[in-house]
């Protein structure tokens, strides 16, 4: 059995005091159905303090494992993209994998760090 490439990407942003509430109140509001498949795909329940962290951490993290890069929404607004990735042979190709795969498991989280990160690049560009 080979290598596979694999790669993961979460929105950069500035987490403030208003986006951390944000991201508690989204994280609280997940269903049942959510936390299944989360449990599921992790083998483990979802410890919600635990995801907020990643969130924190996935958010502004940059180091030789990421790059950074312009990505568009579907209506055109422009915002950074924080990538990492790599050979795996079945483990995370870096450390910080499986902090993206985790901060953006959930469509409506990685959507809200999406407009996070398009109200940033307004602001800082």
């Amino acid at each position: 059995m080979g290598a596979d490439f694999t790669f993961s990407k979460f929105p950069y942003f500035d987490m403030g005091d208003n986006a951390r509430e944000d991201f508690r109140s989204a994280i609280n509001s997940l269903d049942e159905d959510q936390l299944s498949e989360w449990e599921e795909w992790y083998g483990e329940p979802l410890d919600k303090e635990d995801l907020l962290e990643d969130i924190e951490q996935a958010c502004g993290l940059c180091s030789r494992e990421t790059a950074t890069e312009y990505s568009f929404t579907e209506n055109g607004q422009k915002y950074e993209i924080n990538m990492t990735g790599g050979m795996s042979w079945g483990d995370p190709p870096t450390e910080a994998y499986d902090v993206f795969n985790r901060a953006g498991f959930f469509n409506e989280i990685y959507n809200l760090a999406v407009a996070y990160s398009v109200d940033y690049i307004k602001i800082y560009q």
